[in-house]
């Protein structure tokens, strides 16, 4: 027995026999309006003509303001819908495929949804069912995951290993766009002497902070720092001067000088991307310099 809206009960066996068209039509309806997935339904122009409440729950819409307008704009960019057509048409049917949908305000929603076609009577493509599910938290969870897969637990920097990933990839980008790529090598000065003296425990501490530092003081959209192992960082920033990166540098070692007292403090190497050096070439270029300000006496940026 089917039991839909509690108005509406229908037997397995006498759905195809005993069926009047207005139960049958009826129960079609609460299917479509009850269920918690999204379910938009297009002809074959691409308009829609079905939007359960579903749909309106997720997107914010009436049904009344979307029938009669194209289902690509759902998408949060239409090019997706009609990317997603192109497989159809292929396969003759879509399953689990993720997408972007937009609401009301413009808000981005993934979501993973099904398609296929609705034939007429005469067996003519009439138009498409989609139904599709929230997975917003999902995409979420994957991202903080991917995110713990490449950062350093101590520094909550990203790792060494995504460096080596990373950097090609940012050097390439500089190119592209013509913009400045700055790198700075840091060391800090007498992490070995108070980890010896104040335990791992100290040591990890002194790590920690310098992890919050650097990312307090980094421009976010600009910028990547990493632990390149112990106590050694790398920050890499795209698109800003030199004498704003040296700035940058100066500004870090002096919050590690005021938080620590003194007793540990940092040694900055600052260098520039030229335009024949490799990802290698630039990393030791930002080391020499850093080595430079160490055999100074530490506690200094000096800038290759």
């Amino acid at each position: 027995m089917i039991e839909v809206a509690n108005n509406v009960s229908l037997s397995h066996n006498s759905w195809n026999t005993t069926t009047k068209p207005a139960e049958r039509l009826r129960y079609l309806e609460n299917i479509l309006n009850f269920s918690p997935d999204v379910i938009v339904c297009g002809d074959s122009r691409g308009r829609i003509v079905e939007f359960n409440r579903g749909a309106g729950k997720l997107l914010g819409y009436s049904r009344n303001e979307v029938v009669g307008k194209p289902v690509a704009d759902l998408y949060y960019n239409p090019r997706d819908r009609y990317k997603l057509i192109n497989l159809l048409q292929r396969k003759g049917q879509v399953i689990d495929y993720e997408t972007r949908l937009k609401n009301k305000s413009g808000r981005m929603i993934y979501i993973s949804t099904s398609v296929a076609y609705i034939y007429d009577e005469r067996g003519k493509v009439a138009g498409t069912i989609g139904i599709a599910k929230d997975i917003r938290r999902r995409k979420e969870m994957e991202k903080k995951l991917e995110r713990l897969a490449i950062t350093d637990g101590l520094t909550n920097l990203y790792d060494r290993g995504y460096f080596n990933t990373s950097l090609p990839k940012i050097i390439e980008k500089s190119r592209k766009g013509s913009e400045v790529l700055s790198c700075m090598m840091m060391d800090l000065d007498g992490f070995k002497e108070f980890n010896d003296k104040e335990g791992h425990l100290g040591g990890d501490y002194v790590l920690t902070k310098v992890g919050e530092i650097i990312l307090s003081v980094l421009p976010n959209k600009t910028s990547t720092a990493y632990r390149y192992g112990g106590d050694e960082f790398i920050i890499l920033i795209l698109g800003k001067k030199q004498a704003i990166m040296a700035s940058i540098a100066e500004k870090i070692r002096k919050e590690i000088e005021q938080e620590f007292k003194r007793e540990i403090t940092a040694s900055i190497g600052v260098t520039y991307l030229q335009p024949s050096q490799t990802s290698i070439q630039l990393v030791k270029t930002a080391d020499n310099a850093m080595y430079r300000a160490k055999s100074y006496g530490g506690n200094r940026v000096c800038v290759a």
